[in-house]
Order: structure tokens, then C-alpha cells, then sequence
């Protein structure tokens, strides 16, 4: 006999001794722990076989496109030869007109959107990260008080360094513009495009992590479709591409990290066949803009914070 075989019948019968060495409880003991674990498994279905509201593993993803409003911001500029504040400043969206940019493979990220994706922890609570590509648009001709000083030397700067679209204000209403020169102590001003043009269109782009809860409000007979409430909570980092023109001086400046955002949301969520789902979420929030690049000059800064809030439509699907 060779020595593999030996091996093989010795491991054998040392198997069958510690095994016949139980006390028969034990032995009872052993078989119902595997019968349990055996019919447990058996009876542990597939993702794509629960009922819709059994969400526990699961993943989704949705995409969708969001108006937005704003609150009355202070706008605080910092730069060689002034530093000053416009306050109450008001501004909205720049939603995209209704037409074929939203279908067209090479355009439909031009709009403001929502992308998110997620898991489901438990049947009802979820993890998510996601993307609201939001637009802020300063409303031009409004008026705001201003505090703080602005040199004759800065204004000179900015209007030899002008931008092309700018020009005409500066040389049709020359007393306007020189007027900006001096220190202000809160009276008011018309914020005209030779003072300030301020965007942040390509552009508020608040990137959040999510906690959040789903609750089944109606669910069909056969657990394939169902409609329910969902409330999430989040924060993260907000990433800019301002459009700028400070004194004339300015352009579209680079993305860069601009600062932070808190926001929660509520809304509703209708689930069709168990992959697919319309939600409508209205979502509202804080966003503080620390480090806003102006004219394009790393000495020029900006910084604000507003509130936020989103009314989103999107479609999604669900991972199985």
C-alpha cells in the first residue's frame, strides 16, 4: 500500500473516531446547526426575486435635471487696491430651454442635472454619493449696497484689462465707472456689468455623500411596483467654474475646489416592475464659497455663501 494511501484512510478513521466521540447530543447538536444553516440558505432569495420593498443589497442609479433658487448673498472682493462688499445680492438659475439638447448624446450634460448612485443598507435605509450640477447667475442692473474702498489704480487696471464684451460699458458711462473710486460706507449702487459680472455657470457643482430612508407607502400584489417616501441628509465639497468681470477685468476662470455644502431633501419615488423608478425630490441646503478666482489673477480673490433650493426630476434604475 502506498504511503498516500495510507495518509487518506489514517485521516479517515481519525474523522470517523472524533465523530463517533460525541455524546449523541452533541451529534444532535451538529446536524441541526447544519439543517438550519441548509434551509436558511434555501430559503434566502435572489435580488431580482424579492418584492420591490425588500431593497436590502441593492444598488440603484438615477439621472435627472433640477431648477434652483437662491438666497440674497454678501459678496466679499479682495485684490490689490480694494477690498469691498456688495450686500443682498440677489441671482437665480439658467435653466436650458425645453428642445433636443436634453437627448443629444453629446449635449445632455449641458443642462443643470442630478446623477446619484446608491445602496441599500437594510429594506429602508440607503448610502448615496451624487452630483447636482447647479447654475448661479448674478442678476445684472440690480441694486446693492457697498461697503469698503476701491482705489483709482485698481479701476485703472481693470479697465486697460478688459474684456472684449465689457468695452461698451466702460466707454459709453465713463462717470459711472469712475465713480466706483473712493470708500463707501453702505450706500447703494447699481451693479452694471463695468462693476461686476458674476457667474458660476459651468459651474456650482455640489458633490454629496448621502444617508438616507426609504418608506413604502403603497406596494402592488405581486411586489413588483410600488410608491413610497424618501428623506436623505448629506454634505461635501463644492467645485467651481466661475465667469467672472471685475472692473472689466476677468474671464472664465478654471475649476477649482471652491468650498462646501450641507443639504437635505425629501420626496417621492414611484418603482415600475422592480428595475425601474420616476423620483421627484425637493432639496434644500447651505452652500459657503471660501476661495472664488475673479479676474483670473491668484491675488484676486471672491467668497460668499448662500441657501439653496432644488426641485429635481429624474429616472433611475435598480442593480440587482
Amino acid at each position: 500500500m502506498s504511503k498516500k494511501i495510507r495518509i487518506i484512510l489514517y485521516l479517515t478513521l481519525l474523522n470517523g473516531s472524533l465523530l463517533y466521540s460525541q455524546t449523541p447530543a452533541e451529534q444532535t447538536e451538529t446536524k441541526t446547526a447544519t439543517e438550519v444553516k441548509d434551509v436558511k440558505e434555501e430559503k434566502e432569495p435572489d435580488l431580482s426575486e424579492r418584492r420591490v420593498t425588500q431593497r436590502k443589497g441593492k444598488k440603484f442609479f438615477h439621472w435627472g435635471y433640477n431648477r434652483s433658487a437662491y438666497t440674497q448673498s454678501d459678496i466679499n472682493f479682495k485684490g490689490p487696491g480694494y477690498k469691498f462688499s456688495l450686500q443682498d445680492v440677489t441671482a437665480q438659475d439658467k435653466p436650458e430651454p425645453i428642445d433636443s439638447t436634453y437627448l443629444n448624446p453629446t449635449t445632455f450634460d449641458v443642462p443643470q442635472f442630478n446623477w446619484r448612485w446608491g445602496k441599500y443598507i437594510t429594506d429602508t435605509i440607503f448610502f448615496s454619493i451624487g452630483h447636482d450640477h447647479m447654475k448661479y447667475v448674478m442678476s445684472r442692473g440690480q441694486d446693492a449696497s457697498i461697503y469698503g474702498y476701491i482705489t483709482p489704480l485698481a479701476l485703472m487696471r481693470g479697465h486697460l484689462l478688459a474684456a472684449p464684451d465689457i468695452l461698451p460699458y466702460l466707454y459709453v458711462f465713463p462717470q459711472i465707472t469712475n465713480s466706483y473710486a473712493g470708500y463707501h460706507l453702505g450706500e447703494g449702487v447699481k451693479v452694471t456689468p463695468d462693476l461686476l459680472k458674476f457667474e458660476h455657470t459651468d459651474g456650482l457643482n455640489y458633490v454629496s455623500a448621502d444617508i438616507g430612508l426609504t418608506h413604502a407607502l403603497w406596494e402592488s400584489a405581486d411586489g413588483k411596483h410600488a410608491f413610497s417616501f424618501n428623506a436623505s441628509a448629506g454634505a461635501g465639497p463644492v467645485i467651481l467654474k466661475s465667469d467672472v468681470r471685475l472692473f472689466g477685468q476677468g474671464k472664465n476662470n478654471k475649476y477649482n475646489l471652491g468650498g462646501y455644502g450641507v443639504s437635505s431633501n425629501v420626496g417621492f419615488r414611484f418603482d415600475y416592475d422592480k428595475r425601474y423608478f420616476f423620483e421627484t425630490t425637493v432639496k434644500g441646503g447651505y452652500i459657503d464659497l471660501l476661495h472664488i478666482q475673479t479676474t483670473g489673477q491668484s491675488r484676486d480673490r471672491a467668497n460668499q455663501n448662500f441657501g439653496f433650493l432644488e426641485i429635481i426630476a429624474s429616472i433611475g434604475f435598480n442593480i440587482f
